[in-house]
């Protein structure tokens, strides 16, 4: 490998992990200062992530939806230029290209918000059903580069949550975010299990994510 690879990979590798942070930080705040419809506080275990950025309810909805938005377009530019450095690794090939895909739709997710709907809930979808294609890519090259075996769980995770969210009774519900308007009438309860599993999906889909900028990043130089 030449010397401006390196270079090129060290700098996909910032950037991959500038987006994944973005995303992480804004998504936080704009939790930490979430007010629902019946004045209720942002929780984890009742409320999903189209909520932050739903206008008109959530207050800081636009930097929910930029850091999705931007943070996603951080991790499609970190994935293209993986994708350039190992085009002759069929394995590798495959797996960034599916980080590229998914990341567009981290980015569609904040740029359709879920106030627009049926765009919005496309989004969604299409992340739930592309979510365990990528854990089996990364799965794969794990195996394949000998790199952090252990590194599996989170992808194995990834797959889980995704496929229950579609088995689940209530599985419409989470998919097309609907319980937001009206579900639980003024008051929630203290959990609610598919939303609660949405988390779950979206911290390992960031496990996967962070290991795969981390982990196959030292074993493409």
């Amino acid at each position: 490998m030449t010397k401006e690879l390196p270079v090129l990979l060290r700098f996909s590798h910032r950037v991959g992990l500038f987006g994944l942070a973005l995303i992480v930080i804004t998504c936080v705040i704009a939790a930490i200062v979430y007010r629902g419809d019946a004045g209720e506080n942002f929780s984890f275990l009742t409320h999903t992530l189209s909520e932050l950025g739903r206008y008109r309810t959530s207050e800081w909805a636009l930097l929910a939806n930029g850091g999705l938005f931007f943070g996603g377009l951080s991790l499609v530019a970190s994935f293209a230029m993986r994708l350039w450095l190992v085009k002759d690794k069929e394995i590798k090939v495959a797996l960034y290209l599916s980080g590229i895909v998914l990341s567009l739709i981290i980015a569609g997710v904040g740029l359709f918000p879920i106030n627009v709907g049926s765009l919005h809930a496309g989004t969604v979808v299409a992340f739930y059903l592309v979510s365990p294609i990528c854990a089996v890519l990364y799965c794969v090259s794990l195996w394949r580069e000998k790199a952090f075996l252990w590194g599996i769980i989170p992808a194995v995770l990834t797959s889980y949550f995704a496929i229950d969210a579609f088995s689940c009774a209530c599985g419409e519900l989470l998919l097309m975010d609907r319980y937001a308007f009206g579900l639980f009438g003024d008051a929630r309860p203290d959990i609610w299990w598919p939303a609660a599993r949405s988390w779950l999906l979206l911290f390992s889909v960031g496990g996967w994510l962070f290991f795969t900028l981390g982990v196959l990043h030292r074993d493409d130089e």
